[in-house]
C-alpha cells in the first residue's frame, strides 16, 4: 500500500494555523449559537458548527497521526455561553461573514503551500465549505436589508485607455479624475470590514477583564473608526456617497462571553486580514493620492498589532507554532 510522504514544514504551519482559527470560531459560534434568536441565522451557524467541527477531528487525527502534538487552540473554557447577549441586530451573522471572508483567503493561500494530495483535497474542501456559508451569510443579510450594497455607477458604453501619465496622478482632462470602479470596491470593502470591526472592539473593550486588555481593544474601536473616516473621505471628494453601514450593535452587558485570550486572537487574526486586503487593494489603485492613505492605515494597524501580540507574551497566550530545529543550539557542547 502506498503511504503518504512526510508533512513538510510548510504543510505542519498551515495545519496549525487552521488549527487555531477553526477551533476558535467554533468555540465563539457556541455563544452565538446559544443567544440567536432568529431561527434562519441559528440554522446558518448550527450547520456551520457542525462542518467545522468535522474539519477539527481530521486535523487532530492528522497531527496525531504524524506523531505531532496536537495545539491546543480555543475549547470550551474560552467562552461562558450564559453570559447575556453582548451583540444585537444580526451582529452574529455579520461576524460569522468576515470570518469567512478571512476563512477563504487563508484556505486559499495554504492550498498553494502544501503538497500532499491528501492535504490538497483538504484545503480543497475548506475553500468550498467557507465559500459556501460566506454565500450564505451575505444572502441572509441581504435578505434582512442591513447589508447595503456598494453604490451603482453608470454601465460603461466604450473602452477607454490611458495616454497620459498624469492618469497615474489622478488627474484626467486638467482636473482629479474620478475614482475607478476597482478603487471604489477596495475602499467599500475596508469600510465594510472596520464598521463591523469597531462594533466587535466595543463590545470586547466592554467586557474585557484585564485593564491593560481593556485600553488595547479601546485603541482598536478608535483605529476602526479612523479608518471608516479615512477611506470615507476619499469616496465622498469623489463625491461617491457612502451608504449608512450598521454592523450591528452592541447591548449594555459588561459580562464576558469570551475569554481574553481568545479575543485577543480573534484581533489578531483581523489584523492580518485587514493589513493583506489593504495591501492587495494598494497593489491595483492607480491614482496616487490613495495609497498614502492606505499605507498610513496599515502602518497604524502593523503597530496595534505588534502591540497585540506583546501583551498576549505578557499574558502567556501566545501558543507558539511549530519551529524549525536550532541547529546551533544542538551543536553547542
Amino acid at each position: 500500500m502506498s503511504k503518504e510522504p512526510e508533512l513538510t514544514s510548510s504543510e505542519i504551519g498551515t495545519l496549525w494555523m487552521t488549527f487555531q482559527q477553526k477551533t476558535m470560531v467554533k468555540t465563539m459560534l457556541k455563544y452565538f449559537i446559544e443567544k440567536a434568536e432568529d431561527p434562519n441565522a441559528k440554522k446558518i451557524m448550527v450547520s456551520l458548527s457542525n462542518e467545522i467541527d468535522l474539519y477539527i477531528n481530521q486535523l487532530t487525527k492528522l497531527f496525531e497521526s504524524e506523531g505531532a502534538v496536537v495545539p491546543e487552540g480555543y475549547k470550551d473554557n474560552d467562552v461562558h455561553p450564559d453570559a447575556p447577549k453582548l451583540f444585537d441586530h444580526d451582529f452574529d451573522i455579520y461576524f460569522t461573514r468576515i470570518m469567512k471572508a478571512i476563512s477563504m483567503g487563508m484556505h486559499t493561500l495554504h492550498l498553494g503551500m502544501v503538497y500532499r494530495k491528501d492535504l490538497l483535497t483538504l484545503f480543497q474542501s475548506l475553500t468550498k465549505t467557507t465559500q459556501d456559508y460566506f454565500s450564505q451569510s451575505t444572502e441572509y443579510l441581504l435578505n434582512k436589508g442591513v447589508l447595503v450594497r456598494p453604490p451603482h455607477v453608470t454601465m460603461p458604453k466604450e473602452i477607454e485607455f490611458a495616454t497620459k501619465q498624469d492618469y497615474l496622478k489622478g488627474i484626467k482632462f486638467g482636473h482629479k479624475r474620478s475614482l475607478t470602479t476597482i478603487e471604489v470596491a477596495h475602499l467599500y470593502h475596508a469600510i465594510e470590514n472596520n464598521i463591523v470591526g469597531a462594533n466587535l472592539m466595543m463590545g470586547f473593550a466592554q467586557c474585557a477583564q484585564n485593564e491593560d486588555i481593556i485600553k488595547y481593544f479601546t485603541r482598536g474601536k478608535d483605529l476602526s473608526k479612523k479608518l471608516v473616516k479615512d477611506f470615507g473621505k476619499i469616496l465622498m471628494k469623489s463625491d461617491v456617497q457612502i451608504p449608512s453601514l450598521e454592523g450591528g450593535t452592541v447591548t449594555t452587558s459588561k459580562t464576558p462571553p469570551f475569554s481574553d485570550k481568545m479575543m485577543m486572537y480573534c484581533t489578531s487574526l483581523l489584523c492580518s486580514f485587514s493589513l493583506g486586503s489593504n495591501a492587495f487593494g494598494t497593489s491595483f489603485s492607480l491614482r496616487n493620492d490613495i495609497p498614502p492613505v492606505v499605507l498610513i492605515g496599515a502602518k497604524d494597524i502593523f503597530e496595534f498589532a505588534s502591540d497585540g501580540a506583546k501583551l498576549m507574551v505578557k499574558h502567556g497566550w501566545m501558543e507558539e507554532a511549530p519551529q524549525m530545529e536550532d541547529r546551533k543550539q544542538l551543536m553547542d557542547k
